[in-house]
């Protein structure tokens, strides 16, 4: 099949850093295993990147339940500010954040705003700064014959369906991919041996629309079975996520919706930091697969061992899955 993508934005992403990995504070308190998977892939692919304490929440959950937009212009721009420090681009494995960032510099172009965040900044000692922040999947997608290259594991055709997640794409000029037919992920899991699958609800919410968890759960259940079912009628093995949040509705969504018999059997949902990881020999047990809902085990034994040619010989590039 024939993959198209933004090839601008695609050679402006760094392929060695250096990068200030922004982890979120979701990833942090929930699903702590995406922040080890996406070190241990950086490390592997020999990549300079740095972290801090500093680090605050990037405000896209406060902004998204209508709170003050200041909430979000401040906290990115002190973000930023500390982030510069260290690199000068950044890198993170969640939509949410990744939308923050371009969010926060479109409200900038309000002079209200941008006065009041600029008076509030300079409180702290703190200025508005820009900085260009990329998904870890379109990073992951810039190295992917590095990834293959170095792959110690394959995905033995898996079949897989893809949730992009809609905050990915809040920004279509800033991003790899457009929402009408995205395909890199498909790309990165047919490299990797595995099978990409299409399905009619591709373009669906996963469920979680901010509030709307809360306010009307039952509509978030039924988008999120419409979703599934979808999944489960194309054949599909496990999911492939590039969202945290999307991870969590997804993943726990479905063991309610199994009990009430919404939906036939719970599909593994992985995110594409673990799936990378996992790849380059990451040890399945430090991949925080524990708090998932939906137990990850098939799809784990559907990987295989590379094997590689060498004088030959056909040999295992390690003897462990």
């Amino acid at each position: 099949m024939a993959w198209t993508v933004n090839q601008k934005w695609l050679e402006g992403i760094p392929e060695k850093g250096p990068f200030f990995l922004f982890q979120g504070c979701f990833i942090n308190h929930t699903y702590p295993g995406i922040e080890a998977a996406t070190r241990f892939a950086l490390d592997k692919l020999d990549v300079e990147y740095y972290v801090s304490d500093e680090q605050s929440c990037c405000g896209l959950p406060e902004f998204g339940t209508l709170a003050n937009p200041l909430i979000l212009t401040c906290l990115i721009g002190r973000n930023v500010d500390i982030m510069l420090k260290y690199a000068p681009y950044g890198l993170t494995p969640c939509n949410g954040c990744y939308s923050a960032f371009y969010t926060a510099n479109t409200l900038m172009s309000d002079l209200e705003i941008a006065r009041e965040t600029e008076r509030i900044l300079g409180a702290i000692g703190r200025r508005y700064s820009t900085m260009r922040v990329y998904h870890i999947a379109d990073f992951f997608y810039k190295r992917l014959e590095d990834i293959v290259d170095k792959s110690v594991r394959v995905l033995s055709g898996v079949k897989m369906a893809v949730h992009y997640g809609c905050h990915y794409f809040v920004f279509e000029e800033e991003g790899l991919d457009s929402r009408e037919n995205p395909s890199f992920a498909e790309e990165i899991i047919e490299r990797l041996g595995g099978e990409p699958v299409n399905y009619t609800a591709k373009d669906e919410c996963c469920g979680f629309g901010m509030i709307q968890q809360t306010v009307h759960k039952n509509m978030a259940y039924k988008i999120t079975e419409e979703k599934i079912n979808s999944i489960l009628d194309a054949g599909a093995e496990a999911i492939l996520v590039i969202c945290p949040y999307c991870l969590n509705v997804l993943d726990r969504n479905q063991s309610i919706l199994r009990d009430v018999e919404l939906i036939e059997r719970a599909v593994p949902v992985i995110h594409i930091s673990q799936l990378i990881a996992l790849i380059l020999g990451a040890e399945p047990d430090k991949m925080g697969f524990e708090m998932h809902t939906v137990d990850v085990k098939p799809f784990l034994e559907r990987l295989e061992v590379r094997k590689v040619e060498f004088r030959g010989w056909s040999a295992a590039e390690t003897s462990q899955k």
